[in-house]
């Protein structure tokens, strides 16, 4: 997960002044020196999922500490953010058993998923594990959009680089799997985007602590949970 989200609330919705945007300034440099540190050997699979996890990093930055009840509120035509977020949220599962299979299927099996290997709908996330997006609120909805990305991480772990140049369907476009995966990522900032367009703009400091947030996706993945912890405790500090 991002940095602690409650606190992180707090200092995305504060007033901006010199000390706190100090603070924030100086918790990304700290981001940045570890995601800037030398990684352990990790395959491109492993590369091309930081950038999923940055994304919704992104995408917590954008939202976390607005109003719950924007949930309901905020509109795209016929789409809730709500229903947008939901929607990530299936999407993430749904593409990471894309994924898995175009990467382990027999040669002799087809290469579009049959759908009964699916998860859910593009629109609704699996229940009961997910029957919480539903009524939840904004901080909690973020948690289980987190949750799902997890999820994908741990199922995608073993898959061998040498997958990657695998066929794989998307639609009625044959591509390989390499892209497929390059997607995940993709697909959660068109949500972010979205989520903007219908916000509208940020204050500073949220635009500060966003960038905190994409930063830490880019190492959480792969940087040492002590050092993870120790920011932690300043994020906590700070609010």
């Amino acid at each position: 997960m991002p940095p602690p989200l409650r606190q992180l609330a707090a200092t995305a919705v504060s007033d901006a002044t010199s000390l706190r945007r100090g603070v924030l300034y100086s918790l990304l440099r700290r981001e940045q020196a570890i995601a800037a540190s030398a990684q352990p050997s990790r395959s491109e699979v492993s590369r091309i999922l930081d950038f999923a996890q940055a994304a919704y990093g992104d995408l917590v930055g954008v939202l976390v500490g607005r109003d719950d009840r924007l949930l309901e509120s905020v509109r795209d035509a016929d789409w809730t953010l709500r229903d947008l977020l939901r929607h990530a949220i299936s999407v993430e599962l749904r593409y990471a058993a894309q994924v898995d299979y175009s990467a382990t299927r027999a040669e002799n099996e087809p290469i579009e998923i049959p759908p009964a290997l699916l998860p859910c709908d593009r629109l609704s996330p699996p229940e009961p594990e997910y029957e919480a997006s539903r009524a939840s609120g904004v901080i909690e909805l973020l948690e289980l959009v987190g949750k799902a990305r997890a999820s994908t991480d741990a199922r995608l772990a073993n898959v061998p680089d040498s997958a990657l140049v695998r066929p794989s369907q998307w639609g009625k476009r044959l591509i390989d799997v390499r892209t497929r995966l390059h997607q995940i990522a993709v697909h959660v900032t068109e949500t972010t985007i979205q989520v903007e367009k219908m916000l509208g703009g940020s204050s500073e400091l949220r635009a500060l602590a966003r960038r905190c947030c994409f930063t830490r996706g880019l190492h959480e993945l792969w940087s040492p949970a002590k050092d993870r912890a120790v920011l932690d405790e300043s994020y906590r500090a700070s609010a």
